[in-house]
């Protein structure tokens, strides 16, 4: 069937004028499209399917080249059981296929009811952002926090790469959980500090005020008093307990950087998220080493390098953005 026999039988549908011998050709043109029900599994319900099915009959009419347009919204012109067929007619019909349009539409609602807003801290900055409950979270460089818009019911859910502290607001019915990798911090309300870079194996969780409890994997594994710490182990799944000053390990709020003798990966990543350079070298013993001293943010990284080769009697050299040290 040519088109302009096409459009000349669909006005008729829509005038209600159709011959038999009609009706069977414009049905044997929708059986024609290889549209299956299975493809078109895109509506939230009965409801919306009827609505899509009206929306794709006016848009065919609408296509149609002539001087008086008709509504199938008064006058439905075929059996429901057909009107998956005008879909299919509709994708080559219109000009733009809705199906698609459809389609995208359900796939991009499912999508955003589940979608996280994003926030990041920058190289050498540090972000402050609040909840929709009145939680207050500060990101410490290089770190990334995504949360919901709007929390559901019965908790609130945030997930953690990096280091942050949390100021959470209590609320006895709705616990605020803190996703880092395999660990699960969980919280009604209290202030406490999470330090859990992907790049780093150990995850340090410690407590400020009021209590937190740690679970991994489904177990509990602590409860967490004011100035207790947990160190987990990500790769091992191990984890000890230990008490700390909770304001030294929060101390990089005001700019200061403690290297308690940390790793020389540990090193890198806090050079690289403060100041943006990489720090690499080829010397098993300070790949090897534990790198214990203070520094502030404020700092040149000239003055911060010439301490570290100091305590590790070595050298280094600064090329570009990439920081080389060697015996």
């Amino acid at each position: 069937m040519d088109e302009k026999e096409r459009n000349r039988i669909l006005q008729k549908v829509s005038k209600g004028s159709l011959t038999a011998d009609e009706q069977e050709k414009l049905n044997n043109w929708y059986a024609d499209f290889d549209t299956t029900s299975k493809d078109l599994k895109v509506f939230h319900d009965d409801k919306h399917e009827e609505k899509v099915r009206i929306r794709l009959l006016n848009r065919i009419i609408a296509q149609i080249p002539t001087s008086r347009k008709y509504s199938f919204i008064e006058k439905p012109f075929f059996k429901p059981s057909n009107w998956m067929k005008v879909a299919a007619v509709l994708i080559l019909f219109v000009s733009f296929p809705l199906y698609n349009y459809v389609k995208k539409a359900n796939e991009l609602r499912i999508v955003d009811a589940a979608t996280l807003q994003i926030s990041k801290a920058q190289i050498g900055k540090r972000v402050k952002l609040t909840l929709e409950d009145g939680s207050e979270i500060l990101l410490n460089s290089g770190s990334v926090i995504k949360y919901p818009k709007h929390f559901d019911n019965n908790k609130r859910e945030v997930y953690l790469e990096g280091e942050a502290f949390f100021k959470v607001t209590h609320n006895a019915t709705k616990p605020f959980i803190i996703n880092t990798g395999k660990l699960k911090t969980i919280v009604l309300g209290t202030s406490f500090n999470i330090r859990a870079y992907p790049e780093i194996d150990q995850i340090k969780v410690t407590v400020s005020t009021g209590k937190v409890s740690i679970t991994a994997t489904g177990k509990t594994l602590s409860l967490l008093y004011p100035n207790q710490q947990i160190n987990y182990h990500s790769r091992t799944e191990s984890y000890e307990v230990t008490n700390a000053d909770a304001k030294l390990a929060t101390s990089w709020q005001i700019g200061e950087v403690r290297l308690d003798g940390v790793s020389f990966q540990e090193l890198s990543l806090i050079i690289k998220n403060t100041w943006g350079l990489i720090l690499e070298t080829q010397s098993n013993r300070l790949k090897t080493a534990n790198y214990k001293t203070t520094f502030n943010t404020n700092n040149k990284i000239e003055d911060v390098m010439r301490v570290i080769s100091k305590i590790t009697d070595a050298k280094y050299l600064i090329r570009n953005n990439i920081i080389t040290l060697y015996e």
